[in-house]
């Protein structure tokens, strides 16, 4: 590690208050994530005044300072410095007195257990991407070997989702990774599966079992491992010392996969249901009004933390239907538009300090990572983030009153390729349109309003 990063690392945690102040520390694509014991102990002023450092943002359940793309190589800094993460200490929220609020952790549960799966959710949209290509253009049968691996290939990612959920869920509630994996994977069962399918009533102790299928389903993974950590606790208290190690994962098992047939997956196949219908009637008559609002307040709903409660949405929607045109839409015109704005900033700031950093930050936004851009320009001159909300909010208009699809989850420039998909050529013309303008738009307002700034952006 470079004396850039350690030196860096030093600082920040100076910074927030010392070494015996944090108490945790995670990371996400831009920010570093502290769980401090004393934020009063934090000098903001100090942070600010780190060259690195894009801006702060304090939540209720945590200290967050935006450092942009190399913000893994300042946490890995910081982790040498001989701080802890959350996997070498398991007493964090004991240990920090501090009361989340329900939606503060609902919100942390969901980006926890949801966002890691993203990335492979994204690259099995690609393969449906070059398989409706390959179709399209008649490159492969769809008769053919390759093109029927290809499709199985697309579809494990969706299909086995509750399990990939599992995996991640059971690290958030502290449950056996194995254990949750296995019971979900009861739901899951080929010969379950085929069971519900044959249409034959099916019961457990005289209770009956619900058919549902549980493939890609997404609140029923979640909602079985959160009754696990529960169980997991019950059954470790009663259990002799001598035989927990055999014990207690039967009993796990044993009582959490029938609860999980019987009521756990009903309800939360239910919930799921309900989510959906939520979906339809925001993506109803007057799906555009929602896409344009949703556009054009996307930044600050990112300040919040907020956007993350809005991963179960897009996720059950390309789980169920293979297709979304509500909160992705949203992201990528407010992305894009941050991106336009910032790119405008960088050509006309007299500036050093705001051309170089606008430099780097639009394409970042543009990209799909708007927190350099946001905080580190946009915010701080003010006007151009008022004028990007307004291009976005036309952009999400457009994009609303047409119906822009996706068929992968996307919510940067790289949409461009999750726009072809059923509703043919059409969709692919006006998502263009889309993005076009989303950056355009916000360019062209910041470059002829904002003036040259000479405002210090540090």
């Amino acid at each position: 590690m470079g004396s850039k990063y350690n030196n860096l690392a030093l600082s920040i945690i100076e910074g927030v208050g010392g070494k015996d102040n944090i108490l945790d520390l995670t990371h996400c694509a831009t920010r570093l994530r502290f769980k401090l014991s004393d934020e009063s102990k934090v000098d903001t002023k100090k942070l600010d005044s780190i060259k690195e450092v894009v801006g702060v943002n304090p939540t209720a359940k945590e200290y967050q300072i935006i450092i942009g793309n190399e913000v893994k190589s300042v946490f890995d800094a910081i982790i040498n410095e001989g701080i802890f993460n959350e996997e070498n200490n398991k007493q964090v929220e004991k240990n920090s007195g501090k009361k989340s609020s329900v939606l503060s952790n609902v919100i942390d549960t969901i980006t926890g257990c949801m966002t890691p799966m993203i990335p492979a959710l994204t690259a099995s949209g690609m393969i449906k991407v070059i398989l409706s290509l390959c179709s399209t253009f008649a490159w492969l049968s769809t008769e053919s070997n390759t093109y029927r691996i290809l499709d199985i290939i697309g579809d494990a990612a969706f299909y086995f989702m509750p399990i990939i959920i599992a995996i991640n869920a059971s690290r958030k509630f502290k449950v056996n990774t194995s254990i949750a994996v296995i019971v979900v994977g009861v739901l899951l069962h080929p010969s379950f599966s085929a069971w519900i399918s044959s249409g034959e009533k099916i019961s457990f102790i005289g209770m009956p079992i619900q058919g549902v299928i549980y493939a890609a389903s997404v609140i029923p993974a979640l909602l079985t491992v959160w009754l696990m950590s529960y169980l997991e606790k019950a059954i470790d208290k009663i259990t002799p010392s001598m035989v927990k190690t055999i014990l207690n994962p039967t009993l796990l098992l044993l009582i959490s996969a029938p609860i999980a047939l019987i009521a756990i997956g009903p309800l939360g196949n239910l919930l799921g249901e309900a989510l959906a219908s939520v979906i339809n009637l925001l993506q109803g008559n007057l799906g555009f009004l929602m896409v344009c609002l949703l556009a054009a307040a996307m930044p600050y709903i990112v300040m919040t933390g907020m956007h993350h409660a809005l991963t179960p949405i897009f996720v059950t929607a390309f789980a169920t239907t293979g297709q979304e045109s509500l909160i992705l839409i949203a992201q990528v015109c407010a992305n894009l538009a941050q991106g336009g704005a910032t790119l405008a900033v960088a050509l006309k700031s007299k500036d050093k300090n705001i051309k170089q950093l606008a430099s780097a930050a639009w394409i970042s936004a543009v990209m799909g990572i708007t927190e350099p851009a946001l905080y580190g320009v946009t915010l701080k001159l003010k006007k151009p983030a008022i004028l990007a909300s307004i291009g976005a909010g036309i952009a999400g208009l457009f994009a609303g009153i047409m119906h822009v699809t996706l068929y992968v989850p996307q919510n940067s420039i790289m949409a461009v390729l999750g726009l072809s998909g059923a509703m043919g050529i059409s969709n692919v013309i006006n998502g263009l349109i889309m993005i076009t303008i989303s950056l355009v738009i916000p360019f062209v307002m910041t470059y002829i309003w904002c003036g040259q700034e000479s405002k210090k952006v540090k």
